[in-house]
């Protein structure tokens, strides 16, 4: 199964700006991160080497994920220049730093840069499961109980075994 590899632009305190890497001097702007919205992407790049875990850090993303409420492959239209910013970081950091032999996981490069190519800006909020008016109970295994027909017969068996062993034990004791 393919990770999803949305994510939102996130803005941050300052004083957790790394400031040799902050932009916020340069471009005037709140600081920000980037936070992919499936926890299981954010679990696939903490599991990721160290080293690909600093190129993501250091170019603006963060290893938390977001609770975004938008659709696969879209993002909000005024993220836009600060997700072009990040993402050009982030490429200058694999180009400067390289990522051949690196362990990536199940971090797979190739869908993350499909899935930056094909993003588009909306606002079309994520479509959420309906839920039913009422949860479905679970199934308890219930023990079969006897009935007193059943006791009856249980009872009565377990009788005549007892008689046929008495009568055995009488004549094995009369015969000695």
């Amino acid at each position: 199964m393919s990770l999803e590899y949305d994510f939102d632009i996130v803005a941050i305190a300052p004083d957790e700006v790394d400031p040799e890497h902050g932009q916020t001097s340069i471009t005037g702007r709140p600081p920000v991160r980037a936070r992919f919205r499936d926890i299981k992407t954010a679990d696939a790049l903490r599991a990721a080497s160290p080293k690909i875990r600093r190129i993501f850090l250091e170019s603006g993303f963060s290893l938390d994920e977001s609770d975004g409420h938008l659709a696969r492959g879209y993002f909000r239209p005024e993220e836009a220049e600060d997700r072009l910013l990040i993402l050009k970081r982030l490429f200058a950091n694999i180009r400067n730093m390289g990522v051949q032999g690196e362990y990536s996981g199940e971090f797979d490069f190739h869908h993350f840069l499909g899935h930056i190519r094909t993003a588009k800006p909306g606002t079309v909020n994520r479509k959420m499961p309906e839920r039913p008016l009422q949860a479905p109970r679970p199934r308890t295994v219930r023990p079969k109980r006897r009935t007193v027909s059943g006791r009856i017969g249980f009872a009565l068996g377990l009788a005549v075994i007892l008689f046929v062993f008495l009568k055995l034990l009488a004549e094995h004791g009369a015969a000695l």
